[in-house]
């Protein structure tokens, strides 16, 4: 396996990780004040589905960038899991209209959609070579 591939994998992975345990905890009714701004954003459906969501992508994330064995099955799991998981939650943001949450579920599916290819590659690196 590929462990530079890999390891980036789990950079990106564990980035995903970080904005879907932000995204759940301002679904759950958390303020994020930035500046003159504040974040708020309820959606009490929305919390507990990325919550379980950041916690796959980061036991994925983590067996990828410890070169953990459980990688070769756990990180594409993790990754497939959280890419169904944003393409259902993005039919429900485009629903809602709102520009920066349908924004947010854009740029996470580029990062997981960069994670699978960097994993089937890495993958794939071992079965050739």
């Amino acid at each position: 396996m590929d462990s530079t591939k890999l390891s980036t994998a789990g950079v990106v992975l564990s980035v995903a990780a970080v904005t879907l345990a932000v995204a759940s905890l301002l679904h759950f009714g958390l303020a994020i004040p930035i500046g003159s701004a504040t974040i708020s954003d309820p959606f009490a459906g929305a919390a507990i589905p990325e919550a379980v969501i950041a916690l796959a992508v980061a036991a994925g994330a983590v067996t990828a960038l410890t070169h953990l064995a459980t990688a070769r099955w756990l990180a594409p799991a993790a990754t497939l899991f959280a890419l169904v998981g944003t393409l259902y939650g993005l039919t429900v943001t485009l629903r809602r209209g709102q520009a920066g949450d349908i924004a947010y579920h854009l740029a996470l599916l580029t990062m997981l959609i960069a994670s699978a290819v960097l994993l089937l590659s890495a993958l794939r690196s071992r079965s050739v070579g």
